[in-house]
């Protein structure tokens, strides 16, 4: 049931992204014609298949000129809210790390070619990041949708899973689940008190401590805490007015400093 809501969720802002003139107004040439993507409904006259994973292999490769290659000018990029127009590869290029951002290049990477979704307006890459379409009998990408992650300055690469991870925290503490909060933190943990620091390097080691750690004060900022409402800096999140302190280490989000 939680599988599909989030679906229906995931259209409804993909759906809003592309409400209106979904393919980019064209661009006049020099002789006042224009020149206009022509979109033909899916026939699958190009493997879908073989397209993403050459979609895929040129992201993952970095292989910016090549991916470029991959997409239908003007291309619709989507950020926060906002549409801009990118008319060529040469653009493309130049704004590229703007385009194929941490979150957009993640949902590609993971996208299973058995587990697109696609309706008249194509094939959805991830939760929308990007839509691709048989366009002029070939298959490319005619719209990008660009994110803005508030923490990725912090190192968070993607800020849905942030959010999640501040809500798992904030329901383990409130429930007082020890076991579950400890794998929650990147040890060694920095406890600061009084001005002195005490590493905690080990699960066990917090768990006997947990009382000392997690104490009123620190679950009341921490149960408090919008995650919309947030300090982001380059060493990290701050949750409760520095009460305590998030990143990204490898792949897994974590406390590594608490202020008691």
């Amino acid at each position: 049931m939680m599988k599909k809501t989030a679906l229906v969720l995931c259209l409804a802002i993909a759906t809003t992204a592309l409400t209106g003139h979904v393919w980019a107004d064209p661009k006049p040439t020099k002789a006042g014609n224009t020149i206009a993507p022509v979109v033909q409904a899916n026939q699958q006259t190009q493997d879908i298949t073989s397209f993403l994973s050459k979609l895929q292999k040129s992201v993952k490769e970095e292989n910016k000129k090549e991916v470029a290659k991959l997409i239908s000018y003007p291309l619709n990029l989507i950020n926060n809210g906002k549409k801009t127009l990118i008319y060529t590869q040469e653009q493309f290029v130049q704004k590229y790390d703007r385009i194929i951002t941490k979150s957009v290049k993640k949902q590609l990477l993971n996208q299973k070619s058995t587990d697109l979704f696609e309706n008249e307006n194509g094939y959805m890459i991830g939760r929308g990041a990007m839509w691709i379409s048989e366009i002029n009998n070939r298959l490319r990408v005619y719209s990008i949708n660009a994110a803005y992650n508030p923490y990725e300055v912090a190192g968070i690469d993607d800020p849905e899973e942030f959010i999640a991870y501040l809500n798992k925290l904030k329901k383990e503490v409130r429930a007082n689940n020890k076991k579950v909060v400890a794998h929650l933190i990147s040890y060694p943990l920095r406890v600061n008190k009084d001005g002195k620091a005490t590493l905690i390097k080990t699960k066990k080691q917090f768990i006997a401590k947990y009382d000392q750690i997690i104490t009123k004060q620190v679950k009341k900022k921490l149960l408090e805490q919008d995650p919309d409402n947030v300090f982001v800096r380059d060493v990290g999140v701050s949750i409760g007015e520095g009460t305590m302190w998030v990143s990204q280490f490898g792949k897994k989000i974590a406390v590594y400093a608490i202020n008691l």
